[in-house]
C-alpha cells in the first residue's frame, strides 16, 4: 500500500534557528517571555549553552499533537485492515500452502511472479 499522509507542511523551524534564553533569564523575565510564547514565537531555554527545552505556545502544542493523533490513527486503522484480510480462510490457505512448497515449486512460483511482473512493466 501505498498511501501518502498527510502532514502540516508549515515549516517548522530548527533548534539552532530559535531564539534563546538562558534559564537564568527565564526566572527573571518569565512573564515576558510567556507573551513571546504565546504570540506564537517558540524560544529555546538554554542551560550551560545547551538548549534544554523548547516553549511553544498552546495552539502551537495542539496542532503538533492534533497532527500525530491523526496520522497515528490512519495508520493504526491502515494496520488493522491488513491484519484482518491476512487472517481470512484464503490467506491462511495460502500461507499454509507456501510453508508445506517443496523448493521446485517455490522456484516456479518466483519465476511466475517475474515474468507477472515484467509484464506489467512493459
Amino acid at each position: 500500500m501505498n498511501k501518502i499522509y498527510q502532514t502540516n507542511d508549515e515549516p517548522c523551524p530548527r533548534l539552532q534557528e530559535l531564539p534563546t534564553v538562558t534559564a537564568t533569564e527565564l526566572k527573571q523575565s518569565t512573564a515576558d517571555l510567556l507573551d513571546q510564547v504565546s504570540a506564537g514565537k517558540a524560544v529555546a531555554v538554554t542551560r550551560h549553552d545547551k538548549a534544554r527545552v523548547v516553549m511553544i505556545s498552546i495552539e502551537q502544542y495542539r496542532q503538533l499533537t492534533a497532527q500525530q493523533t491523526d496520522v497515528l490513527s490512519e495508520l493504526r486503522a491502515e494496520y488493522r485492515t491488513m491484519l484482518d484480510e491476512m487472517q481470512s480462510p484464503e490467506q491462511k490457505e495460502a500461507a499454509k500452502m507456501l510453508f508445506e512448497a517443496t523448493p521446485e515449486e517455490l522456484g516456479a512460483a518466483a519465476v511466475r511472479g517475474a515474468q507477472r511482473r515484467a509484464l506489467e512493466q512493459r
